[in-house]
């Protein structure tokens, strides 16, 4: 049986960083009203000059509502994961390169009652179809030698390896790793598909990450002194992309392994379909 090095359990962790999810506009609601209200009582007192004026200022006060506002580190993992929660659900493309091997993932995600469920389809060096809910994971993929059923991991299992690559692969135990940063930069505002971002900088302890997704602490020392991760968020405090770089040290002094792995998040808030695989075609066992 073929199983991840570490290098690409970091990868993967990455790969779904999602982590996601958007602010409603429920909070202008009542402003809108009484605005466009005032509007036109003084209309019928003053004319069109006054009425345009006060449109005007009305459309001033939106977009001011809706400007990016700098978060702190303290304030970023709680902000950042309220959005998503608000949001309920979001999907995402992320690509990977390791090694000189490559990977897409696509997938969707949502917030139920026992957690965020995510499910994604991945091609290239690490093809596989990912299902997660109520805190298992089924995965998909040759390397497993399960043929086409899916393996069912338990991700409460502190002993299992396959538990340990599915947190990998679960957004809400990804930002749970940046609740408490080394350090948090604004890099500046930019555009990204569209969207007005602010570009943040993460700097992270490598034992902080690790606790936070719950791998061995002996793994600390094949990372560097700090992990780095850029992320553009919204003025509803929305992910809308990341971009990390790993380096894993070889065992035995050899050359450090490489990854770099990027993603963007959207529809936030539509509707997706996840659902548990049929009891036929899951297996607890992977192949030989």
């Amino acid at each position: 049986m073929r199983v991840q090095t570490l290098s690409r359990r970091l990868g993967a962790a990455a790969l779904v960083l999602t982590v996601g999810v958007g602010v409603s506009a429920c909070g202008g609601d009542s402003g809108s009203d009484e605005s466009s209200s005032s509007a036109s009582d003084e209309s019928s007192d003053t004319g069109t000059d006054e009425t345009s004026d006060d449109a005007s200022s009305e459309e001033s006060e939106a977009a001011e509502e809706s400007s990016l506002t700098e978060l702190s580190a303290d304030d970023f993992y709680p902000s950042v994961m309220a959005a998503m929660e608000e949001a309920g659900s979001f999907t995402f493309t992320t690509t990977s390169d390791s090694a000189g091997q490559a990977q897409e993932m696509t997938g969707e995600a949502r917030f139920g009652d026992g957690g965020i469920e995510m499910k994604a389809s991945g091609t290239g060096a690490q093809a596989m179809d990912m299902i997660l809910v109520d805190k298992t994971m089924y995965m998909k993929s040759e390397a497993f030698g399960t043929g086409d059923k899916w393996l069912k991991i338990d991700l409460s299992d502190p002993n299992s390896l396959f538990g340990m690559i599915g947190k990998a692969t679960d957004p809400e135990v990804m930002f749970k790793a940046m609740e408490s940063p080394k350090k948090l930069e604004l890099i500046g505002t930019e555009d990204v598909d569209g969207v007005e971002t602010n570009h943040y900088r993460i700097t992270m302890d490598p034992s902080t990450y690790l606790e936070a997704m719950e791998f061995p602490p002996a793994m600390a020392d094949m990372l560097p002194k700090e992990l780095v991760t850029d992320m553009w968020v919204d003025a509803d405090n929305l992910p809308r992309k990341f971009e990390q770089t790993v380096e894993v040290k070889a065992a035995g002094g050899g050359p450090a392994t490489k990854s770099n792995t990027e993603g963007t998040y959207s529809d936030f808030g539509t509707d997706v379909e996840i659902e548990v695989p049929p009891a036929s075609e899951v297996t607890e066992q992977p192949g030989m």
